[in-house]
């Protein structure tokens, strides 16, 4: 019940908090990392308090709480098997968004282009995000973090985008009910 609690209180405290992040888009520690602590610190901060697992599990980082719950709540056995599965839906999960943004990008740069000479662009790309991914995880100890930075100074730009194309669909609604009225004898 702690950790269902706390999931619905996270999505609360993140639809609160989603005006004010994007104001600080800027600051390496982002809301959105709070509510995934949230979501698996609840059931770490419940068996902590309550279920005798004392340090073990909030002790661990931030990245292998899930494992530490896994490895206190099953079976050693279990809980090999389970992080197994657990590291094969994260991997098939990274591939799919790397192969989803190798495409998203060879569309642009083809200007929308799908004959076979874009399979050799497709390749390219996907050699040139796998390199710009390994030296962003290389550097100076703290590739995560170069990652998560690289990610949000990328994403701001589209957010403006997204503002404008919401402007935009907001505009034309606003003709189109004029036009309506027009229509209708208003």
């Amino acid at each position: 019940m702690f950790a269902l609690s706390s999931f619905f209180t996270s999505i609360w405290d993140y639809i609160i908090a989603l005006p004010a992040m994007y104001m600080t888009v800027w600051s390496p520690d982002g809301d959105a990392k709070s509510v995934i602590s949230k979501l698996a610190g609840g059931t770490a901060i419940d068996l902590t308090l309550n279920g005798g697992a004392g340090d073990q599990i909030t002790g661990s980082g931030l990245s292998s709480q899930l494992f530490a719950i896994i490895n206190f709540m099953l079976s050693p056995a279990l809980a090999t098997l389970m992080s197994m599965v657990i590291v094969v839906l994260l991997i098939t999960y990274l591939m799919t968004s790397a192969d989803s943004a190798v495409l998203i990008i060879n569309t642009i740069a083809a200007a929308g282009d799908e004959s076979p000479k874009g399979r050799v662009h497709i390749v390219t790309w996907g050699v040139i995000l796998t390199l710009v991914i390994g030296s962003l995880l290389m550097t100076s100890g703290d590739g995560l973090g170069a990652i998560n930075t690289t990610m949000i100074t990328g994403a701001l730009p589209f957010s403006v985008v997204m503002a404008l194309i919401g402007l935009s669909l907001l505009k034309a609604l606003i003709r189109d009910g004029m036009r309506e009225n027009e229509n209708n004898g208003g």
